[in-house]
């Protein structure tokens, strides 16, 4: 009987494991924006105690609105993206990019918008004669 129960709670416990998985995975997919930013810092988070997972983080402004933006920028299945680490190396401080972004900003879940695409946006050289 003992051995049944533990058996029925392992269920249990599998089923609401994927189940959460599965909303953290489709609020990580939703609200699919164009940020236009400055890039003001980057940083390589670690976390995890049994596997060493990280993910990278973009601190950005909107210029025109000062609104303050924590992107983060980890890989993506659903939209294709397995270059995390080379968006890293590409993404220069000081720099303005419009990014792809998907996902929700929720602080009590640590999620952030997620950068699927970006693009560096050309400064212009003003000639002051």
């Amino acid at each position: 009987m003992k051995s049944r129960t533990v058996i029925i709670a392992a269920c249990i416990l599998a089923v609401l494991m994927i189940l959460y998985q599965v909303g953290v995975t489709t609020l990580q997919n939703v609200d699919k924006r164009t940020l236009t930013v400055r890039v003001t810092d980057k940083l390589r988070v670690s976390y995890g105690h049994i596997w060493n997972t990280h993910k990278y983080l973009i601190f950005a402004i909107d210029d025109e609105t000062d609104t303050v933006y924590v992107l983060e920028n980890t890989d993506s299945a659903p939209h294709l993206k397995y270059n995390s680490s080379d968006f890293f190396a590409r993404i220069e401080v000081g720099k303005t990019y419009t990014f792809t972004t998907v996902g929700l900003r929720l602080p009590f879940l640590s999620m952030y918008r997620n950068i699927i695409g970006m693009e560096l946006v050309e400064e212009v050289d003003v000639d002051h004669d």
